[in-house]
């Protein structure tokens, strides 16, 4: 373990572009993801081992790095880490390089389920569940991230529709599989073969695959990092998941297709109200009894600047009823 440490206290830090993880890429090669955590943090260690099973899950499809080892948390490296293979490569270059997207996530879907008695969380009801956690980050965030009180409005109805959405989808039994969650394009590696590698596990759950796939393509997603930061067409989109359906095969692609818009929206709310956690608590003082509490205190300059400006243009009114306009 100290031959580790050492290794990463020595090793080359990456360019700090993620919310919850540093990289340091290590004398032999490898990747240490060293876990964003404030001294104290009683659940780090849970966190580590739940992305550890994560990555061991996931592993058969050949589309994630394979997990070397983990570092527990300690003095000096709160939150611990993995280290993992490094995988060289770019960002996705939208749109082109949408298909290899849709081919990693056809595969990643595919995997069996974890046994239940897996770390990996498991949602019941992704629909439901993912609208409790909307609702929740509404409550506590929106009026004080989000000062246009036309896009609030928008948001909030929009919310509203999705709660009348629930009483209709309560008793609709939804198709499972593994769920990446976090899948925005930045979160991809596109490696000189043109495979598209699928590098954050941090957020792997068993839920709903229609969330990975309007992650990938929506706004809120492909503004968020600044090497991708481009919007997609609705014809682009459209492309994309018609790529996925025909890879899981028809009888997989009837199943999903009543949830895809459904789960779009949602997905949107999800990203919309992630941001305005994010402003809110990176801007807001350092609670030490809040563990929970996001800070971007880790992130290079341009990395926070881009961000701060993504989230500046996703909570314009007119943006956001162009967002809406896609479904409504």
């Amino acid at each position: 373990m100290a031959d580790l440490l050492d290794a990463i206290r020595d090793g080359e830090a990456l360019p700090a572009t993620g919310t919850a993880h540093g990289h340091v890429r290590l004398a032999d090669g490898s990747l240490a993801r060293t876990a964003y955590a404030h001294d104290g943090d009683s659940a780090a260690a849970t966190r580590l081992a739940t992305q550890a099973e994560a990555f061991r899950h996931l592993a058969p499809a050949g589309r994630t790095p394979k997990l070397r080892d983990i570092v527990q948390p300690q003095p000096g490296l709160p939150g611990g880490a993995l280290i993992v293979d490094f995988v060289e490569g770019r960002p996705p270059r939208l749109p082109d390089e949408l298909p290899a997207l849709a081919d990693t996530l056809a595969r990643l879907h595919a995997l069996p389920l974890p046994a239940a008695s897996s770390l990996i969380p498991r949602q019941k009801n992704p629909f439901l569940e993912t609208l409790e956690a909307v609702e929740l980050n509404a409550m506590r965030f929106l009026d004080k991230a989000v000062p246009d009180s036309g896009a609030r409005a928008e948001i909030a109805e929009e919310l509203r529709l999705m709660r009348g959405m629930a009483l209709a989808f309560a008793q609709r039994r939804q198709p499972l599989s593994i769920a990446l969650a976090d899948t925005h394009p930045g979160n991809f590696i596109v490696d000189a073969t043109g495979l598209a590698w699928f590098v954050d596990l941090e957020k792997v759950h068993v839920g709903s695959p229609a969330i990975d796939l309007a992650h990938a393509t929506l706004a809120t997603s492909t503004l968020w990092h600044p090497d991708i930061d481009r919007l997609l067409s609705r014809d682009e989109v459209q492309r994309f998941y018609d790529l996925y359906l025909d890879k899981v095969g028809k009888k997989r692609a009837v199943e999903l297709q009543p949830w895809l818009l459904p789960m779009r929206r949602l997905t949107w709310l999800r990203t919309t109200l992630f941001m305005a956690r994010w402003r809110v608590q990176t801007r807001s003082p350092r609670d030490v009894s809040d563990s929970a509490q996001w800070s971007d205190a880790g992130l290079e300059p341009r990395m926070k600047a881009h961000i701060d400006a993504a989230i500046e243009r996703c909570f314009d009114r007119d943006f956001v009823r162009a967002v809406r306009a896609e479904w409504l």
